[in-house]
């Protein structure tokens, strides 16, 4: 049973952790995006808006319940992946969706396997899911669906990372501490494999 949270994120904060992932290569310009819980509203990321400049007037609120889009700023088009998420975890009030390339390259060539104790810790097993068609139906209901199991990230093969938590930077440390294994077992393939593992 989850319970829901009211440790809400502002705005600004919003903002801040998307420049952030820009920085740090997790998105591009105008791939990947972002909300958190208001109500029984929510705040994303604008469609196709640079992640340098986005400001937090640049957000669009989003009913939970209808999907209807306040305002005339077009919302992701993943809107409806957040949504079902929120809808399925109360306990859930940041959503991270990035396209992290080293995540996505492991998920797609090999299996994440533990090598370092904070990914075990922090991350546990993250679900990986085939790809479905962006912003559709069954992309949103086969993401929520692993939430719903009690996931708190999810890779989606050939596409990106989605991850859940009570607040936007537990939700960012989630997508920052899978990229950092999937960098360590990249490096490790490269030196022939690696032959410790902590499971």
């Amino acid at each position: 049973m989850y319970h829901s949270s009211h440790g809400l994120g502002s705005k600004k904060e919003l903002v801040d952790c998307v420049k952030s992932l820009y920085a740090m290569g997790l998105t591009t310009s105008v791939s990947g995006n972002q909300s958190i819980r208001s109500g029984d509203m929510m705040w994303i990321t604008p469609s196709r808006m640079p992640r340098y400049k986005i400001r937090p007037a640049d957000l669009v609120k989003v009913d939970l319940k209808t999907s209807k889009v306040a305002g005339k700023i077009k919302p992701s088009i993943e809107l409806d992946m957040h949504r079902s998420v929120y809808n399925a975890r109360p306990d859930i009030n940041a959503i991270v969706h990035t396209h992290s390339p080293f995540t996505i390259g492991v998920s797609i060539s090999a299996r994440f396997r533990h090598v370092i104790e904070e990914a075990k810790l922090v991350i546990g097993e993250p679900a990986v899911i085939a790809n479905k068609p962006s912003g559709s139906p069954e992309l949103a209901k086969a993401v929520s669906d692993e939430f719903q199991r009690g996931s708190k990230i999810v890779v989606i093969k050939n596409h990106g990372v989605v991850a859940g938590d009570s607040d936007i930077e537990n939700a960012r440390a989630l997508v920052e501490s899978l990229e950092e294994w999937a960098k360590i077992l990249t490096v490790a393939q490269l030196f022939g494999g690696a032959s410790d593992w902590l499971d």
